[in-house]
């Protein structure tokens, strides 16, 4: 019999199964430790996996840990769950001589954090200056994918570390998008990737200063030193800490740019600290000539500066 077993990991854990041609698919409603060793049999790809190192994942180590009762119930309830008629007893969820636990080899199994894996791992293991056109389509299929943090409503160690393994190779994904549409000058998709990693670490300040650049080069001067206020304002709230030099000398750098005619616009630094040093070949200067109002621009100069210069010392 063909039984598909498919996970979404991404954002919302869901699972469903389906058992034939003629079968509808089945929607199951698993969470907690049920659901918790399922995932954790789907991610070990067919590998039979000892039942003490099940218990200490789904239980902990120490005077907590479960006993071989407990996790007996628990893998009998998880088989009650998938291998409804006419499934047979087994026909998911098999154990070897040795007590090891797998889903049998004939089921497929599929999810969307295996696609993302495959998508993602190729990429992200080139130098950003070898990527061919097919690495960044699978980039942008990957940074698609991720919904949301995997297995969002688990707390458990294991669970913990898979989250934050994604989450990083996320805000990698997001990294090289970024660097490789600033090379291209396409600066609003370099924006929107550098949003997306705002938005899952509002504390990156290295990529605060990728977006003041590129709000610079794509001729918004003003979100640039914009950009600069919600960089200090996260610091200050999340960790009462002021800006490094590095951003404060960008952001003053943009702010007398602003009331400076074009012929004496002088040349902004390098990008810093976004990507490693192989990496920094971004161009990031001054796309368009200077046509802004002179009026406007002064004036956010002028309550930028005043907002600076009684913020700067966090303790007044």
């Amino acid at each position: 019999m063909d039984v598909q077993l498919r996970l979404e990991l991404f954002g919302a854990y869901s699972v469903s199964l389906h058992t034939g041609h003629w079968a509808p698919q089945r929607s199951l409603a698993l969470s907690g430790r049920l659901g918790g060793l399922l995932a954790l049999l789907a991610l070990g790809r067919g590998q039979a996996l000892n039942r003490g190192e099940l218990c200490r994942e789904l239980w902990g180590a120490g005077p907590e840990s479960a006993s071989p009762a407990c996790f007996n119930t628990l893998l009998w309830r998880l088989r009650r769950a998938l291998e409804q008629p006419p499934l047979a007893s087994g026909a998911i969820i098999e154990t070897d001589r040795q007590g090891g636990v797998r889903i049998a080899r004939h089921v497929q199994v599929q999810s969307d954090l295996e696609r993302y894996l495959a998508l993602v791992e190729k990429p992200l293991a080139k130098p950003v200056e070898q990527l061919e056109a097919g690495d960044v389509c699978a980039l942008r299929e990957a940074v698609q994918l991720y919904r949301g943090d995997v297995l969002a409503g688990y707390q458990d160690d294991w669970a913990l570390r898979l989250r934050e393994r994604h989450r990083r190779m996320q805000l990698g994904a997001l990294a090289r998008l970024m660097h490789l549409s600033s090379l291209q000058g396409q600066w609003q998709d370099a924006i929107q990737h550098g949003e997306a990693m705002l938005d899952m670490d509002a504390l990156r300040e290295d990529i605060h200063r990728e977006l003041m650049r590129c709000h610079l080069a794509a001729g918004q001067r003003a979100l640039a030193l914009t950009q600069f206020e919600r960089c200090r304002a996260a610091l200050k709230r999340e960790l009462a800490i002021a800006p490094m030099v590095e951003t404060l000398a960008l952001y003053q750098e943009i702010a007398r740019e602003a009331t400076r005619p074009a012929s004496a616009d002088a040349a902004l630094p390098p990008p810093t600290t976004v990507f490693p040093p192989s990496e920094r070949a971004m161009n990031l200067q001054p796309m368009l000539p200077w046509t802004e109002a002179l009026v406007q621009a002064r004036w956010h100069l002028a309550q930028a500066d005043a907002h600076l210069q009684t913020q700067l010392d966090f303790g007044h």
